[in-house]
């Protein structure tokens, strides 16, 4: 393009000069539309033409007792993760990223099924973003020491615990709704979508409460088995393959109990019984297994687990680790020392 120009500008000096400048402009006009938006019957790839507004459900109630509500706020995310997919094929289109609560942004005109979820998350991942039906949040398998502390509770031969042992998910907010993107007008236009973005996620309060001998205990853990593998978010359902949840939780001082609250993607549906294991360990590192049946508490619609069974931890006889050092009183002895 450089040459020609310089070519043509040589014959500015000749008597056809004119002409050469008339059809030089021409092609000049014809080849900048490339670089700049100089019209708005057609798509440019630059113009924002959708504003999405997310509103956020932040807040979640869970009852742990029968005098106290607990609220449980989910922090609002920096980023969400905005993906396009054509209808009805639901093949992905384009993929955004906007701030927590929206933003403005381009996409062509059409129909198009939109998905919205929270983006950078500390357990949760998402897979399958190739369509709606493969949309899927899943979290990691935890470490193969874990993994026997649970075989310990199994051993009896009464029941197994299906499937991968996995941490809890954090929450994952998703925004899902239908999008239309009129055609493209002489005009400069945007269209404004709102959406609400809520959890994937279900919340339980868990609570130990009939314990003897709490201030002995050192630390505690949690297996809650035949709970989803995982969720399909995109088109609203979890995963029908069996998982264990795996969670510490701490002891309440004010109260003497074992409190927390853990996330799930749900209880594994059908007929399978959940179980929650408990392995407690008190100062000298003596361990106390706790098993209980709690399948029907999952039902329960403040999402609260309790267990009440009493639960006895000794006193321990010696300090961290089993081994209890002692200082007997001093004595005198008398021994003869040979010389020479």
């Amino acid at each position: 393009m450089k040459n020609t120009f310089l070519k043509n500008l040589r014959t500015l000096t000749s008597p056809v000069s004119l002409t050469a400048l008339t059809g030089l402009l021409a092609a000049l006009a014809l080849t900048g539309c490339d670089y700049k938006d100089l019209c708005y019957d057609h798509d440019h790839g630059s113009e924002k033409n959708l504003s999405l507004r997310l509103e956020l459900k932040l807040d979640l109630e869970v009852q742990l007792d029968v005098s106290e509500e607990a609220h449980t706020l989910i922090l609002p995310p920096d980023y969400m993760k905005v993906c396009f997919y054509d209808a009805p094929g639901s093949v992905l289109n384009k993929t955004e990223f906007v701030r927590g609560t929206g933003g403005d942004l381009h996409i062509q005109p059409g129909i198009y099924d939109m998905v919205a979820f929270s983006f950078g998350t500390k357990w949760t991942q998402v897979r399958g973003e190739g369509s709606v039906a493969s949309l899927e949040a899943f979290t990691s398998d935890i470490t193969q020491t874990k993994l026997q502390q649970l075989m310990g509770f199994t051993r009896s031969g009464e029941y197994e615990a299906p499937g991968p042992i996995i941490y809890t998910p954090d929450h994952l907010l998703v925004a899902h709704r239908e999008v239309e993107i009129p055609p493209y007008s002489t005009e400069r236009q945007s269209i404004t979508v709102a959406a609400t973005a809520t959890t994937i996620v279900e919340t339980y309060g868990f609570e130990v409460t009939n314990i003897t001998g709490a201030e002995y205990i050192e630390s505690a853990e949690a297996f809650v088995t035949n709970q989803a593998r995982s969720s399909f978010f995109g088109r609203g359902e979890v995963n029908s393959e069996p998982a264990t949840l795996y969670f510490p939780f701490g002891l309440d001082k004010t109260t003497g109990t074992l409190r927390t609250t853990f996330n799930t993607f749900g209880k594994l549906p059908g007929e399978s019984h959940s179980y929650l294991h408990i392995l407690i360990r008190d100062s000298d590192g003596n361990e106390f297994r706790i098993s209980e049946d709690i399948t029907e508490q999952f039902d329960d619609p403040d999402h609260v687990i309790i267990i009440d069974a009493p639960i006895d931890i000794p006193q321990p006889q010696g300090s961290s680790g089993g081994i209890a050092p002692s200082v007997q009183p001093w004595e005198d002895e008398n021994h003869d020392v040979p010389i020479g």
